[in-house]
């Protein structure tokens, strides 16, 4: 089995663990993993610095993911710059727009996730202190398995000064991901059991 037969497993036995999940226990989990991540960013100074140029980049959750809503009411909540990926599938890309209301500044995009409306400012990905990413497998070295549409993959290299944060159930969490020269790994890893290094 050549590397990208193993990923394709390790994505569909991960994917399939996490929609294993009931619903409750992903969202009691979905609480845990935001709870930390909370914490963890309160002890960052330039989360609190009064800087309009800073800001927070939080992926929607959809389907069995993380659900990320508690975190981004949070930001919201206390004044951050929150912005979340628009997805440009003609290019390839992500375009991270400014959120204000976490009801009233979505749309559903056609593959069903939330993203910003075309209304929404485009903010600087240069500007992005930290960066929530979603993922189906992660492994202990930080690397992380998509969907497999590489969009992340090429986001994360304008974001210089970002530290990037994918969020996780445990059961998520594998051996080894088998990652691609492009592949961009993760600084943090949050799982309901904490944040790994």
């Amino acid at each position: 089995m050549d590397f990208e037969e193993k990923r394709k497993l390790i994505r569909r036995e991960s994917l399939n663990r996490r929609k294993r999940l009931s619903t409750s226990t992903r969202e009691v989990f979905s609480k845990k993993i935001c709870t930390h991540l909370i914490e963890w960013l309160k002890k960052q100074e330039n989360l609190f610095e009064n800087d309009s140029t800073n800001g927070v980049m939080v992926y929607l959750s959809m389907k069995s993911e993380v659900n990320t809503q508690t975190l981004v009411e949070y930001l919201l909540n206390i004044g951050k710059n929150v912005t979340a990926p628009v997805v440009d599938n003609e290019k390839g890309i992500l375009i991270p727009r400014c959120i204000k209301n976490h009801s009233s500044d979505l749309v559903q995009h056609r593959l069903g996730m939330l993203e910003p409306n075309e209304n929404c400012p485009v903010f600087p990905s240069t500007d992005l202190t930290q960066i929530i990413v979603p993922g189906i497998a992660f492994d202990m070295n930080g690397y992380r398995l998509g969907y497999g549409k590489g969009f992340y993959d090429r986001f994360l290299p304008s974001c210089p000064i970002a530290e990037t944060i994918g969020l996780a159930f445990h059961t998520q969490l594998v051996e080894n991901t088998y990652p691609q020269t492009w592949d961009i790994p993760m600084k943090y890893i949050c799982t309901e059991n904490g944040l790994l290094t």
